[in-house]
């Protein structure tokens, strides 16, 4: 009997504590938290080389409407203060689910630019060598015809002292 209760205590608890964390993503995030998720997905755009002006202008747009619907609230005006920050969440849950697929393009872009940086090294060495290459072969040929003009002047200089 004691044993069936502590089974049952386990198995209650257990329940509850697999819930709770779907109980907690079920309920609206506040406003001020999801700017801070959109900002941080940004960021994290803009730290791997990626650039989106329009989910920035978006974000920005929502801040706006942050800050009016907490005047608003200051004022008294609970009514306008939900209907602005209701917009507000509105385009920060619309630039969250943006940001994925933004991210992702910066991602493949900053790859890109890695593999035709890398690429190039062995196509510059190549170059170089070369370029290297031909300028000896120049090299040596001009000081070949300089030799010769030197024998050939002195060919004529020693004939014309006999």
């Amino acid at each position: 009997m004691k044993a069936a209760f502590w089974l049952w205590l386990l198995i209650a608890s257990l329940i509850v504590l697999c819930a709770a964390p779907h109980a907690l993503t079920q309920q609206p995030a506040s406003t001020e938290a999801l700017s801070y998720r959109t900002f941080s997905g940004l960021a994290t755009i803009y730290q791997q080389g990626g650039q989106s002006p329009q989910l920035v202008a978006e974000l920005n747009q929502a801040l706006g409407l942050m800050d009016e619907a907490h005047v608003k609230l200051l004022q008294g005006n609970d009514a306008d203060a939900t209907k602005l920050e209701g917009q507000a969440n509105s385009i920060l849950t619309d630039v969250l689910n943006q940001t994925p697929a933004a991210q992702q393009t910066a991602a493949n872009d900053r790859t890109w630019r890695i593999l035709t940086t890398v690429s190039l090294i062995p196509l510059a060495v190549l170059l170089s060598t070369l370029l290297f290459y031909i300028s000896l072969r120049v090299w040596r040929r001009y000081e070949k015809s300089q030799l010769f003009e030197k024998r050939i002047i002195r060919v004529v200089q020693d004939e014309a002292k006999d």
